[in-house]
């Protein structure tokens, strides 16, 4: 049973708060596990080896490299689009479908597929109280008792709009497929090395990306859900995942993952394990539940 929609309740979860401390002293330079990486993207920089090894979420963070960029490079447009979506939420004028558009093209990479076109489209349709939206959003992803009911219909929530309402407020993690199969590795390592089953409070749902790389998490006996094109299913696991690794940072001692600052560095860590999941290893022979509430 997944505990209530509430940070106390939650992050007080016996299963919930294993897992926090586990995060937090990978995010101190624990070992997670050996995981080989081999790059596919066709031009990468000089000196970047396509195969490498990461043992340590730190050391995930520091091969970042998505779509032709490092991650200072790509925290120069963040913070540029940070700053105009900012201005044109607290003016409420047209340059917020402006900003908008920019940034769900650069949450594609700058490609025109069709969950770029799917999401410029609403954003235009709703121009006239799209600040409204976006607002009540950010107050929803904001509260310890969350309401996604609005997720249903009225607001939307996918692998682009996370992007958008992580730039509105630094304070909240980027939830994307790559994100999810990340942290269900994570979770699939926590419960292999303590001979535990899936608590569904730990279920973090995963996508499969555009290529056929592995996003999948799961084993014979551990099984993650996807995201699907569910966006209140999304927005909830969104805020399941904020609070854990909100909660992780501050148990952590390491000034890498500190502040908001910290947290945007270790969601790049998350999203580089997301890139490629290892195949699961053979079921073992048993396994035990984790403890109740």
């Amino acid at each position: 049973m997944i505990a209530p929609l509430q940070k106390a309740s939650y992050l007080g979860n016996a299963s919930v708060s294993q897992f926090v401390a586990q995060l937090a002293g990978w995010l101190d330079g624990e070992a997670f596990g050996e995981h080989q990486f081999y790059i596919r993207d066709k031009i990468l920089p000089d000196g970047y080896d396509r195969a490498f090894r990461a043992d340590t979420l730190q050391q995930a963070f520091q091969r970042f490299y998505w779509n032709g960029r490092h991650y200072e490079q790509h925290l120069a447009i963040q913070q540029s689009l940070r700053e105009r979506l900012s201005l044109a939420l607290s003016q409420q004028h047209d340059a917020l479908v402006d900003i908008i558009d920019d940034t769900l093209l650069w949450a594609s990479g700058g490609k025109v597929i069709k969950l770029y076109t799917l999401n410029r489209d609403w954003a235009r349709s709703h121009a006239a109280n799209l600040a409204t939206k976006l607002q009540r959003s950010l107050a929803i992803f904001a509260s310890d008792t969350p309401d996604c009911s609005a997720f249903d219909g009225e607001l939307r929530m996918n692998a682009g709009f996370t992007k958008v309402y992580t730039l509105a407020a630094p304070r909240l993690l980027a939830y994307d497929g790559r994100t999810g199969a990340a942290l269900g590795y994570l979770v699939r390592q926590f419960c292999e090395k303590n001979r535990l089953l899936l608590d569904p409070n730990l279920c973090f749902p995963w996508a499969p990306g555009a290529s056929t790389m592995n996003r999948n998490p799961s084993t014979e006996l551990l099984h993650f859900k996807q995201l699907a094109n569910r966006s209140r299913f999304h927005a909830e696991w969104k805020i399941r995942a904020g609070w854990v690794l909100g909660a992780a940072c501050d148990a952590a001692s390491s000034d890498w993952c500190k502040g908001d600052a910290g947290l945007r560095r270790v969601e790049a860590a998350l999203f580089m394990i997301g890139y490629d999941i290892p195949l699961a290893k053979k079921p073992a022979r048993s396994g035990r539940s984790l403890l109740a509430d």
